[in-house]
């Protein structure tokens, strides 16, 4: 069977194509979308996540035992966009006794944690992944504009992951307590 050969001009139209090229006459075709390499906005913002740093004051301490804690001096750690050098957020580097302080939390926890019910547990994590989905934008743009990677990559491959995870976990965690 033969296939038939492909249209030289593709039929975009005329908004789609001043969308794509910002003038009317251009990229009317898939060789013409290539040369000219212009994209439409994304709907990922850095001005929602500058918001979100701001809301902040750029200033990110410990989240211990349910809340946050800024111990007083405590080295901090300067985030940087590695695409112009613009400071992000400063984070408080942790001490012995933060850590031991931390973990003596989590000890807590932990006996309240394996006291829940497997079916309890996943509703835990199920309600993390809808949470991480819900956020999941602002997520990527905070941490494509942390690290560098594309847009792209953060909001189709790190963020989702990450959803899948808790999905998974939440999972595995409803079937152990099915009979």
């Amino acid at each position: 069977m033969r296939r038939a050969a492909l249209p030289r001009r593709l039929p975009f139209s005329r908004g789609l194509a001043r969308g794509l090229a910002g003038k009317p006459e251009a990229a009317t075709s898939v060789a013409d979308l290539f040369q000219t390499m212009q994209y439409t906005s994304a709907p990922e913002s850095v001005d929602v996540a500058n918001a979100w740093l701001d809301s902040h004051q750029r200033q990110f301490g410990f989240f211990v035992d349910n809340a946050w804690l800024k111990p007083e001096g405590r080295a901090t750690a300067t985030s940087t966009r590695p695409s112009n050098g613009a400071v992000l957020a400063e984070t408080l580097q942790a001490e012995a006794g933060d850590v031991d302080g931390a973990v003596a939390a989590a000890r807590r926890a932990q006996a309240q944690w394996g006291a829940l019910s497997p079916h309890a547990r996943s509703r835990h994590l199920y309600s993390l992944a809808r949470h991480l989905q819900k956020h999941s934008r602002l997520l990527a743009t905070v941490e494509s504009l942390d690290n560098g990677k594309t847009i792209r990559e953060t909001r189709d491959a790190d963020v989702p992951l990450a959803v899948r995870h808790f999905y998974s976990h939440a999972g595995w965690a409803q079937v152990r307590s099915l009979p």
